[in-house]
């Protein structure tokens, strides 16, 4: 009986050692399940921050072009400012006329709204509108 013992036994470690090994290799395919779900993960991100990398330098790119325009529209406005400032020397220089027209003192229409505070958007405006003035209708004749 010991040789039939020892090909129990034997048959037993076999059967353990082979239910080791497919324990083993369940094991290994779930980790490798787990590996590839993390690197379709980390592609997926790659790819979002690539998009948004791009994204950002057309932003960039778009800015930049935009700030090239405002500079040349600024030293267009610069150039038409100094002739403007040029010519009112000028007729400073050669009218004795409009030296003193340029010299005097402003209406005091002109006055009061340089001395106005500046209207920032519709609801400043409508809280200076007098609130017992009423407009007549649309196509009503005036008056006057």
């Amino acid at each position: 009986m010991n040789a039939i013992a020892a090909k129990l036994v034997a048959g037993a470690v076999a059967l353990l050692a082979i239910a080791a090994g497919l324990l083993y290799v369940r094991e290994l395919r779930a980790e490798l399940a787990g590996a590839q779900l993390e690197t379709s993960q980390a592609r997926a991100d790659l790819a979002a921050r690539d998009q948004t990398i791009r994204r950002l330098q057309d932003d960039a790119a778009d800015k930049a072009s935009q700030q090239r325009k405002l500079d040349a529209d600024r030293s267009a406005i610069d150039t038409r400012l100094a002739g403007i400032q040029g010519d009112i020397r000028r007729l400073t220089d050669e009218n004795a006329e409009f030296r003193a027209w340029a010299s005097g003192a402003l209406p005091a229409d002109v006055i009061r709204m340089h001395t106005s505070p500046t209207l920032t958007g519709a609801a400043d405006y409508l809280a200076r509108v007098p609130g017992g003035d009423t407009l007549h209708a649309a196509g009503d004749d005036t008056d006057h």
